[in-house]
């Protein structure tokens, strides 16, 4: 690909970070061309909006556990999900956020991320 390239510079999370390191060595590709495909798969997806938010099923097997693993987070508070329509709903974004340690729950309540 010979495409007109210009630089991009982020500030990722050590997890994150860490995450893409270990994508880069078990792809053997380098740091750019993994960035570039994850973001192409990210930014080209028509259906991604509608991905977003996930069942009790979708979360439990993004998560690769069981779903009463998953109502016992709930049912703790800690875990960043809603319940409409007597059925549970979560955003993947507040998940993966969730595991790298943020706060989304206490952060819809306060309106402040946690520190």
């Amino acid at each position: 690909m010979n495409a007109e390239r210009s630089p991009l510079f982020v500030r990722l999370s050590v997890p994150l970070l860490s995450d893409l390191d270990a994508r880069i060595e078990l792809d053997g590709r380098t740091k750019q061309a993994v960035v570039e495909d994850l973001l192409s798969q990210q930014l080209q997806s028509p259906d991604r909006p509608d991905d977003d938010i996930l069942d009790l099923a979708g979360v439990a097997a993004m998560l690769r556990v069981d779903e009463r693993a998953v109502l016992d987070r709930i049912a703790e508070s800690d875990f960043p999900a809603r319940r409409l329509g007597g059925q549970w709903r979560v955003s993947r974004t507040a998940v993966i956020a969730w595991l790298h340690g943020s706060d989304p729950v206490g952060e819809l309540r306060t309106g402040f991320a946690s520190s």
